[in-house]
């Protein structure tokens, strides 16, 4: 086996990801790919000296196959999208089992996974019982997808790291206290990544507050480097040091530049008793104790963390040091790259909504148009074809709709003139918009009258779109001549606003993810009851913007309760006579 082959496979075994139980991080990107590009198939596969095995797989039973008849082996050897139009077609692959067999592989398209250090480890990929080819549209999706699915193979690199540091920290015993502090900073910088109620820039900041404290330094900087400029992007700093973000120095007047020159880690405890003293930064500065470590992203130098101060250390920095801020440059690193892939496939989603609205309009208004006469009389299964699509139409402009208001709450772009309406109206009105949808599933709306005259401080219109999203969801998961209930629990100071339904209720491993974007409980529920998985997160966004809370209670077999809780306002209402 060549010396490459022999890393990449120690890279991989490094990840400590292989045989370990399917994750909802890879199974959620490999659901997506299925939906996007309509295939048969889509895999997260890592190869290994003798298998492929599928961290995640939609539409595939097996669990691994061997790596002589695997198409990933292949898609590894190169760094761009590996797509093989016909595999019947295919000298290569002619004969391969899962080509000759029933329903076999046609069209295949894999896009390789790399880690941290530039292997590549296994592929994205889509197969599909039907030749096809990839549009340039389809090729940059697949691409952006596989971004994301390597962002959690990085990210399971990291988690490998923090498994050996612990392991590092029971064999280690004359530094178990540092041991200790180092892993309670890393489960801090966890708490941080994962937070939903900070923004990129919040998150940078608080993982350079937690550097500060870990390493006991007074400065801590994240750095933009580009044509010898270094710009500073995210500081924590005392009150009394004058730098900001934004803020741009020559690279060379930087200790920075010395990073760089050592293979991207620098670590200096006291300038003043080194080389160090000699180099402009600490003429300018004074920085007595500094450590650093360059940032990469997709491959390439974006900049560097680094922490500094005045004083300097007693002792040199120790290897947890040094470990922690390679870890934290990685998750910057992977955090920064993540905050791109995202911004691309935003910037995706919104250019195809933004360009279909227009053209589907003009069908939409034009099949009612015929429809409505204007080209003259229908025969019975022209009028039902033309019925049909008007109707797919329809829901196309929902899907186009939802997407919209997705980008405009991430963007803070959807308007809310919120006022105190009173909340009976806003019910009623809610039951006779959402009624003749639910006639169509057999299912009648009922709605409890409230004791007392209640206000509550609401944009009308997206209450109702919030409305329209519970009962809609659970006019359409009830049962046939069933009911679904709208009542109220009034509270001393706010109102729970409760839509009941008697359907199948919701799984329990289904629950978690309720409110994430394009979450369904099973695949075929798109095909069977329709809809696009965004409702209930749209939902969630308006609430939260007017000052609500959602959730449901379930119970599989009986049905779920979805309720909204917003406060009232106060002396705004009277008792009902």
């Amino acid at each position: 086996m060549v010396e490459s082959e022999q890393a990449r496979l120690m890279a991989l075994r490094s990840l400590a990801i292989l045989d370990t139980p399917p994750e909802e991080r890879f199974d959620r990107i490999t659901r997506l790919a299925t939906r996007l590009f309509d295939v048969d198939i889509a895999l997260v596969s890592l190869v290994d000296e003798e298998r492929q095995w599928f961290k995640s797989r939609q539409g595939f039973s097996l669990t691994q196959t061997c790596r002589q008849e695997s198409f990933c082996a292949h898609a590894i050897q190169g760094e761009g999208i590996f797509e093989i139009e016909d595999a019947s077609q295919d000298s290569r692959f002619e004969a391969n089992v899962l080509v000759t067999a029933r329903r076999g592989i046609r069209f295949y398209a894999g896009v390789p996974l790399t880690t941290a250090d530039g292997f590549r480890v296994g592929t994205l990929c889509i197969i599909d019982s039907k030749p096809r080819r990839l549009t340039q549209h389809q090729r940059q999706a697949l691409k952006d997808l596989g971004a994301c699915a390597e962002d959690e193979i990085k990210r399971s690199g990291l988690e490998s790291e923090l498994a050996r540091v612990n392991e590092a920290q029971r064999r280690l015993a004359e530094n178990e206290n540092r041991q200790r502090l180092l892993v309670e900073a890393l489960a801090s910088l966890n708490d941080i990544s994962t937070s939903s109620h900070l923004n990129l820039d919040q998150q940078l900041q608080a993982s350079l507050a937690l550097g500060c404290r870990f390493l006991q330094l007074q400065i801590g900087i994240i750095s933009r480097i580009n044509k010898g400029i270094f710009e500073v992007v995210s500081v924590t700093a005392p009150s009394d040091v004058t730098i900001s973000a934004g803020q741009c120095l020559p690279l060379a007047n930087t200790y920075c530049d010395m990073t760089l020159k050592h293979n991207g880690m620098l670590a200096v405890h006291n300038a003043g008793n080194s080389d160090v003293r000699h180099h402009p930064c600490y003429d300018t500065f004074g920085l007595e104790a500094y450590i650093g470590c360059a940032i990469q992203l997709g491959g390439q130098l974006f900049g560097t963390v680094s922490f500094s101060s005045a004083m300097p250390r007693p002792q040199p920095f120790a290897e947890t040091d040094t470990l922690f801020l390679k870890l934290l440059s990685r998750w910057i690193g992977a955090a920064l790259e993540r905050q791109q892939v995202d911004a691309l496939k935003n910037e995706f989603v919104s250019t195809v909504s933004h360009e279909l609205r227009t053209p589907l309009t003009a069908v939409t208004g034009g099949l009612k148009l015929v429809l409505g006469g204007a080209t003259g009389e229908l025969s019975g299964q022209t009028r039902q074809m033309l019925s049909m699509a008007l109707k797919n139409s329809d829901r196309l402009v929902l899907l186009i709709n939802d997407l919209l208001d997705i980008e405009k709450l991430l963007a803070g772009q959807l308007n809310f003139i919120c006022r105190p309406r009173e909340l009976g109206l806003l019910l009623n009105a809610a039951l006779q918009e959402n009624q003749p949808y639910a006639e169509q599933y057999g299912v009648k709306l009922r709605l409890t009258p409230l004791s007392a005259e209640r206000f509550i401080n609401v944009d009308a219109l997206r209450f109702q779109q919030v409305m329209a999203n519970l009962l809609s969801n659970a006019a359409k998961f009830s049962s046939l001549n069933s009911e679904v209930v709208i009542f109220c629990d009034e509270c001393d100071k706010s109102v729970r606003i409760n839509v009941k339904d008697m359907g199948c209720g919701i799984p329990e491993e289904f629950r978690a993810r309720i409110f994430q974007k394009f979450s369904q409980a099973d695949a075929s529920d798109r095909r069977v009851k329709g809809g696009t998985g965004l409702g209930l997160s749209i939902s969630k966004a308006i609430s939260e913007q007017m000052g609500g809370t959602i959730g449901f209670n379930s119970v599989e077999g009986e049905g779920s309760t979805f309720y909204v809780v917003f406060p009232y306002v106060e002396g705004a209402y009277r008792v009902a006579p």
